[in-house]
């Protein structure tokens, strides 16, 4: 009796085992950044490139997008989030094919495209600058809830994470970890 007792324990255990297991497998694991629930689509963008060729966000579907807004003489948020968006795609390793960083202007005024193409050259010649008209501009200003203040100087920081089917997945902070960053683009570049 004993002996049977012990046995449906033991049974009993390694199912329970099996269930966490297949459980865990299938799990998503949970995302770093602000979720955006339900995701929404992004609203498109249509700019000027750092090259002067016309950019279009749809031209970028089937990517994971990370958008930043700022400007290219800024002297502390601008630089340390294309630092941590480099960190963070150099994470990804071949993975970083499928996703693009693209920061927009918040300063019509001084950010030419030879000025943004310098700006993010310095981080990585895979990132993506767009420029344009100041109505251009704030027009996706408006249509991203970014806030741009004094000649461009003071604006909304965060970074937004779009899926590859142009859907808005979440935020971040721009001295969030680009491990964390990291992560979550690879989840989404994996169709999560």
């Amino acid at each position: 009796m004993i002996h049977k007792t012990v046995w449906v324990g033991m049974v009993s255990v390694a199912a329970v085992a099996v269930a966490a297991a297949v459980w865990l497998l299938n799990a998503k694991p949970a995302l770093h950044g602000a979720v955006i629930e339900p995701p929404a689509q992004a609203a498109e963008i249509r700019l000027k490139d750092f090259d002067g060729q016309e950019f279009t966000l749809s031209s970028l579907r089937g990517k994971v997008v990370v958008i930043y807004f700022g400007y290219t003489n800024c002297p502390d948020e601008c630089p340390l989030t294309m630092a941590h968006l480099k960190l963070a795609t150099d994470q990804l390793g071949a993975g970083a094919k499928d996703v693009r960083v693209v920061m927009i202007s918040t300063d019509p005024t001084r950010d030419s495209a030879q000025a943004m193409k310098q700006f993010l050259g310095s981080f990585s010649p895979d990132f993506i600058g767009l420029v344009g008209s100041p109505e251009d501009l704030a027009q996706v200003w408006k249509d991203y809830g970014v806030t741009v203040e004094d000649g461009g100087e003071t604006h909304s920081y965060f970074v937004y994470v779009i899926d590859p089917s142009g859907r808005f997945r979440e935020t971040f902070l721009p001295d969030s970890e680009p491990a964390d960053m990291a992560a979550d683009i690879r989840q989404f570049a994996q169709g999560r």
